[in-house]
């Protein structure tokens, strides 16, 4: 089990520590607010109520046993800046910080932070892409073209098994998984998300509607997959 903490439960903070937990990390929660500790409360491990700014109260709450740090502190550039300073001085093994604005996310960047989270333009980019690129539900690039992208099957595959669609000879693609929707059979309200998948589908699933598939190749294959009728 992985542990993080997470320092400033504000909304995007909370929203990291929800995440965390439903994957199964162990999520120790920082806030000078009590209130925010408590709206947080079902999603951590351990809530700790101080002022981050001090050094030797960080030095108290034992991050060097975590996996990663996560400052998530808004409002004030200054205050999360200076969190992110003493966390690099402490040593922490991993250190990822939240930029708000371009001007902080370049502060970050001069002190040596490897891992920035910009919530707002990095949502934007993936948006962008969601609104541009036909029937894709979500994306993650990898090395060089290749990406991990969610299509909504085209209606020619729905009843098809993936035999039959020969996906790898036409299209130089892999489907990783099946995601069942609302309205599916196999799709069942009081699981997790990734209960309602079917990873590494064989080849003679039959693609139903009311799903996603989780798709494996370049970009311009996938283009061409999402071209389909």
């Amino acid at each position: 089990m992985q542990k993080y903490a997470v320092i400033g439960l504000g909304n995007f903070g909370i929203h990291i520590a929800k995440s965390l937990s439903e994957y199964g990390s162990e999520v120790t929660g920082i806030d000078i607010s009590q209130e925010q500790l408590l709206r947080a409360r079902n999603y951590l491990k351990n809530a700790v109520n101080g002022d981050a700014t001090d050094k030797a109260f960080l030095q108290t709450v034992a991050l060097g046993e975590m996996d990663g740090v996560i400052v998530s502190v808004g409002g004030d550039m200054g205050v999360n800046v200076l969190i992110t300073i003493l966390l690099k001085e402490l040593g922490m093994k991993r250190l990822i910080a939240c930029a708000y604005s371009e001007p902080h996310c370049a502060i970050l960047e001069h002190l040596g932070v490897k891992d920035i989270v910009f919530p707002q333009r990095d949502f934007a980019a993936w948006f962008g892409k969601a609104l541009s690129i036909r029937n894709v539900l979500d994306y993650v690039p990898l090395a060089g073209e290749y990406v991990v992208m969610n299509i909504q099957p085209p209606r020619s595959f729905i009843g098809k098994n993936i035999r039959d669609l020969q996906i790898g000879a036409r299209f130089k693609c892999q489907i990783l998984g099946i995601k069942y929707l609302q309205g599916n059979e196999n799709w069942n309200a009081d699981s997790p998300e990734w209960e309602n998948m079917k990873i590494a589908p064989t080849a003679d699933d039959i693609i139903p509607e009311r799903s996603v598939l989780l798709f494996l190749g370049r970009k311009s294959d996938l283009l061409r997959i999402q071209q389909q009728d």
